[in-house]
């Protein structure tokens, strides 16, 4: 064992790490009973840690959980095994959640257990999208496997009330001769109310679905109690409380309208996006479904119609002898195939079937000769214009008085259009619609297919995922036609690039993965990027304009034996995030290391947003001081976070949100607010303070309302724009969604906000960014500054910036002027405005006004 040299240290580290940790930790007895739980717990479910102490927690785990639960416990207990269990647990506002508790047993020196170690996960999101797709490919079965319609609708309006919370879904069937909707499904509605609505009109102002078949268009009544779409139902629906009713037609290929799609609700509401694009994946099952009912229906009124009209007389009748030679076949053979009646006679009529069914279809009717049994096979037949179609054989024989077979009757049917149903349900099962490559189901299964193929090999599966790089700002501004055509576009190189034993696969959106089995080691995978990069620097021409294909890549290798397809998975994300972070269009390889800074940065954002939950954001002011007068110009407001038991903290802790889009605005939000307050509060007792300037990240502009957002608050706050200053990094031009970032300071420009540009001369493009943005000022950073008195061409790139904002007219700000040897150089240098720790350190907005009055120069 390990001795610990400091046992002081090591408990801290144990105390930050279990309070820490994004997998919740837990602490239990030889006998499975809690006895410490991580204050993770209390936080995710909303209950004190008391409540889970002992057992407690057993009685909060979902009844339909509970016996896998405890039989895993039992058994894990009973050996002394780890176990690892799926499981929902009931929050504090009586909803439950799916987690994941893993344990492991710690021994005494004697063998013995003395107690268990054990983590908890929220993996909520996961299992969502793990169940949703689960609920499609059991429908899509549903259909292949020809299942009852109304069982198949039921199913799916249970599906989507599972990814539609609060809603109640239902399904009319269009009744084309008398124009008028026919119940379908609705398991969540009263019977009641199906019946009242069963055989609703079609029409201009016929409800939500009626009025959705008529325009062949969704239709949102977002209150019923208020809509005139409803007034006729309006009672009817009130009484049942349903209060919101958003309808989408279900559409065929051919365009024909087959139904709606409905959901209910029992208040008002409006769908979101997401709400939206669930209804859509729905819809396009229920399309499938009514489809494959519509052209079984065909198919059984067309046997019906033979059967009455010729007492099963097939399309195409044939007659063979015993030993299954063809005696006679219908002249719609010849018709269809182009084959001369004597040419069929025989077994000539197998120079018709496709080479691929060729040999399926001679077993089975030899097998059929043999033991006389009837036939019943599909194959391909080519016709008279050389492509082939499906047809349905069968046969039967005539026997003597004493069995003998004197005869066989056949017939053959085409079954092409439903053939070609079938396998586009099979295939829309497993692949992505837009661009034919696997979908995620088949890409799972796939991944498993390739490690379990190289376990106890010396063979290894090596795996790419990639994100495109620049998909959210081109359907942004070209559409999202355009980017559909990246899309196709990209699959379309990948095709070319990987090899045709490698699966390569749409894991939704712009998330695409390579899989490569039977590989040698690293440098196979890191091959097939680089040739991937390659092939996707040539931008897309279309319509004119060039679309960037470029993509970020990670990589990963299966190690050793036992991997699963989601660790596997899971480094390659890690590694794509670090390929998107360092600099996107690149490549980066799986290393263990990155998932320990993925865990930090995980924690990083924790504290972030528990910092913004608790309203610990604060603004610190340092002052800018013009040299040629020594007199106040401003603050430039820097961000801490005071935590209740550690104080003041740096954002370096916290740096990781910035990047993050939610917690970057929440945090941009919280500082504005508390430093146009300050700002009104020197103003109303009569302190001039200057302008104060503050630092916008980039997650802040990647919504188009930054500069709103400012104004806004601004004009609540009775703050005027003169009193502000923007300061932005050149980091944030270099951020997708540069034109947002250039309205946002036109904007504020143009309302009297100054716009100063951070860092200076340490990025990339300066002076084409001084060319295309509004800059009133610049700031050179504290490293120039720094080698002043001792590198001579720091001196040498400080005076050439002062001369750059000289010529321009741009006012220049030097950094982290620490000395008076240096504020003297910058005097001499003609620098407009300094600040640093020589003037002055961040402080409280409480010691601005004391700052302010007291200040007598420099």
């Amino acid at each position: 064992m390990t001795q610990r040299n400091n046992p002081s240290i090591d408990d801290n580290l144990y105390q930050y790490a279990f309070a820490l940790s994004r997998q919740i930790p837990w602490l239990a007895d030889r006998d499975g009973k809690v006895i410490q739980v991580g204050p993770g717990w209390a936080e995710w479910i909303g209950l004190p840690p008391e409540q889970l102490i002992d057992n407690g927690w057993v009685k909060l785990v979902h009844p339909d959980d509970l016996p896998r639960l405890l039989q895993s416990r039992r058994e894990s207990l009973a050996s002394g095994s780890p176990y690892q269990c799926e499981y929902r647990i009931r929050t504090a506002d009586g909803t439950y959640r799916w987690c994941r508790s893993s344990s492991a047993a710690q021994r005494d020196d004697t063998g013995a257990i003395a107690f268990w170690y054990g983590t908890t996960e929220d993996i909520h999101n996961r299992k969502e999208a793990e169940l949703a797709l689960q609920g499609h490919a059991r429908v899509l079965e549903m259909v292949a496997a020809g299942q009852a319609l109304g069982d198949i609708l039921a199913a799916l309006c249970r599906l989507a009330e599972a990814q539609l919370p609060g809603a109640r879904c239902s399904v009319l069937l269009h009744d084309p001769e008398h124009g008028r909707l026919r119940h379908g499904a609705a398991p969540g509605l009263p019977a009641v109310y199906n019946a009242a609505v069963d055989g609703l009109r079609i029409g201009p102002a016929a409800g939500s679905c009626g009025t959705a078949a008529h325009t062949r268009s969704s239709v949102i009544v977002t209150d019923i109690a208020s809509d005139p779409l409803w007034a006729p139902w309006r009672e009817l629906a009130l009484s049942h409380h349903l209060r919101a009713c958003w309808s989408k037609p279900i559409v065929s290929r051919s365009g024909d309208v087959l139904g709606t799609f409905a959901s209910y609700y029992d208040e008002p509401r409006t769908p979101t996006c997401d709400e939206m694009e669930r209804m859509e994946a729905v819809l396009h099952l229920a399309a499938l479904a009514l489809e494959r009912r519509r052209d079984d229906a065909a198919l059984r009124e067309s046997e019906e119609h033979h059967r009455h009209s010729v007492e099963l007389n097939p399309q195409i009748s044939w007659t063979a002898d015993p030993q299954g030679h063809l005696l006679d076949v219908s002249s719609r053979w010849c018709d269809r195939t182009g084959m001369g009646m004597g040419d069929a006679l025989g077994s000539g009529w197998t120079r018709s079937l496709h080479p691929d069914d060729l040999p399926v279809t001679l077993d089975r009717w030899s097998r059929s000769l043999a033991t006389g049994q009837d036939l019943d096979v599909d194959y391909r037949l080519r016709m008279a214009d050389g492509t082939y179609r499906w047809f349905r054989s069968r046969a039967a024989a005539r026997r003597a008085g004493d069995g003998a077979v004197i005869r066989w009757y056949g017939t053959v049917e085409d079954i092409h259009d439903r053939k070609l149903t079938e396998e586009t349900l099979r295939w829309a099962a497993h692949h992505d619609d837009l661009t034919g490559l696997a979908n995620r189901r088949l890409f799972r299964e796939r991944l498993q297919e390739a490690l379990d193929g190289t376990s106890g090999s010396p063979r290894a599966t090596g795996l790419l995922v990639m994100d495109l790089d620049h998909l959210k700002q081109i359907n942004d501004r070209f559409g999202h036609d355009a980017g559909d055509a990246l899309l196709k576009e990209f699959s379309q190189r990948l095709r070319s690039v990987a090899g045709s034993a490698d699966t390569i696969a749409r894991l939704g959106g712009d998330e695409f993965a390579v899989i490569l089995p039977e590989i040698a080691g690293e440098g196979d995978v890191t091959r097939v990027a680089a040739a991937i990069l390659a092939r996707m620097q040539e931008p897309l021409k279309r319509n004119g304009k060039l679309l960037d294909c470029r993509t970020s890549i990670g990589g990963a290798v299966s190690v050793g034996t036992g991997m699963s397809p989601e660790e596997l998975q899971k480094q390659a994300d890690l590694a794509l995030y670090r390929s998107k972070t360092s600099g996107r269009g690149s490549f980066r390889m799986f290393v263990a290391t990155m998932r320990e800074e993925s865990q930090r940065t995980a924690s990083a954002l924790d504290v972030a947003a528990r910092a913004v939950a608790s309203d610990w954001i604060v603004p610190f002011y340092q002052p800018k001081v013009m040299l040629a007068t020594g007199a106040l110009s401003g603050f430039e407001a820097l961000l801490r976070w005071h935590h209740p038991d550690s104080g003041i903290q740096s954002p370096e802790k916290i740096a990781a949100a910035f990047n993050d889009t939610e917690l970057g605005t929440a945090i941009g939000e919280r500082m504005r607010s508390r430093i146009f307050r300050d700002i009104r509060g020197w103003l109303d007792s009569g302190l001039d303070v200057g302008r104060i300037a503050i630092n916008v990240s980039a997650a802040e502009f990647r919504r188009d309302n930054y500069a709103e957002r400012v104004l806004d608050d601004l004009r609540r706050m009775e703050v005027p724009a003169r009193c502000l200053e923007v300061e932005v990094t050149e980091s944030v031009f270099l951020d997708s969604g540069a034109e947002f970032v250039e309205r946002a300071l036109r904007a504020l420009c143009g309302e009297g906000v100054t716009i100063a540009l951070d860092d200076f001369g340490t990025g990339y493009a300066s002076l084409s960014h001084l060319k295309r943005f509004p800059v009133d000022a610049i700031k050179i950073d504290r490293t120039f500054v720094g080698g002043l008195e001792t590198d001579a061409d720091d001196a040498a790139i400080v005076r050439a910036l002062l001369s750059l904002g000289r010529n321009l007219g741009i006012e220049v700000v030097a950094e982290g002027v620490e000395t008076a040897f240096q504020a003297t150089l910058l005097q001499r240098m003609s620098c407009d405005l300094v600040q640093g720790y020589h003037f002055g350190r961040p402080m409280p907005a409480r010691n601005v006004p004391s700052f302010v009055t007291s200040w007598a120069g420099v």
